[in-house]
């Protein structure tokens, strides 16, 4: 049996119970740091207090009009946000895609996370609530 060693650990925010030991599920190495990415995009600034540059101000370009150049400030807000705030990820494009037909981006960050030789993939999407 193989030694393995976690390096990255976070609780799972959906906050599910595992059956067996009544513990919160974890996630671990890539998928922490994928969800660590999702909370800090989706976090707006003054959120977390004592740090307001903490998180990316995506949700205001969600009501600017969709086009190309949203898009691209919403990729630059992107790579941003994972520089200042994301140690462990090293960013090697971001990609946004406007869907016009859901009233939605669509975001592809393409990325390394530190300690992992593989590349990664994260996919989301954004959308307004109003």
């Amino acid at each position: 049996m193989a030694n393995t060693t976690r390096i990255y650990s976070d609780i799972d925010m959906s906050f599910a119970l595992n059956p067996v030991t009544g513990d919160i599920y974890k996630k671990v190495d890539v998928n922490a740091v994928k969800q660590s990415m999702k909370n800090l995009l989706l976090t707006t600034y003054y959120s977390k207090p004592f740090t307001p540059n903490y998180g990316s101000p995506l949700a205001d370009l969600l009501f600017e009009p969709m086009d190309v150049g949203t898009a691209g400030s919403i990729s630059i807000l992107v790579e941003e946000a994972l520089s200042n705030f994301e140690p462990r990820v090293r960013v090697d494009q971001v990609s946004v895609y406007p869907n016009y037909n859901e009233d939605e981006y669509k975001i592809q960050i393409d990325f390394y996370v530190r300690g992992v030789r593989q590349p990664q993939v994260f996919n989301t999407s954004l959308r307004r609530l109003r």
